[in-house]
């Protein structure tokens, strides 16, 4: 085997490398754009963080009423704690990181926050406007949407205790 057919097969299996060499080749590869992905992944993240926020209350009385000792929920108050804290952290990270990056790590980042954001405004939105929004809607739209929700909310009321676990080892 010569130089020759070494640098050829460089240049068939990773023709970035023989094209810029050694000192290209130690750069980070960039992620990829999906900024569609991102804001979903942002809405969805900041949605739970807000619910968590909000409902503290809740969160508390569903944790008295059930079977999880009393002394254990300065933990799961912890933790709820410890991922606001972190929510927080992450949000000023991808607020520096779109502000100081170039490509797709910028607008994944934009993604992210443009998703925070519709979710912090849809949290905003007052009862009241959703109402008003579904008094608009013909009766067939609104019994789909009905029927919907009250499918969703029959389902979870499963009972867990009666749940027998098998496997295929027949243990």
């Amino acid at each position: 085997m010569t130089h020759a057919d070494f640098e050829a097969r460089i240049r068939r299996i990773d023709p970035e490398f023989a094209r810029y060499g050694a000192s290209d080749a130690s750069k980070v590869a960039r992620t990829s754009k999906r900024p569609i992905v991102s804001g979903i992944a942002g809405f969805l993240w900041a949605g739970v963080v807000i619910a968590v926020a909000r409902n503290q209350q809740t969160i508390e009385a569903s944790l008295l009423q059930g079977s999880l000792p009393r002394e254990y929920h300065v933990y799961v108050f912890g933790a709820l704690a410890a991922l606001l804290a972190v929510s927080g952290v992450m949000v000023m990270m991808h607020l520096l990181r779109m502000v100081s990056r170039r490509g797709s790590a910028r607008s994944n980042s934009a993604g992210i926050l443009v998703g925070i954001g519709a979710a912090t405004v849809m949290s905003m939105i007052p009862s009241q406007t959703y109402v008003a929004g579904l008094g608009l809607l013909d009766e067939n739209s609104r019994n789909v949407i009905a029927s919907a929700g009250t499918s969703v909310r029959a389902t979870a009321g499963l009972d867990i205790r009666a749940t027998t676990f098998v496997s295929s080892l027949g243990n």
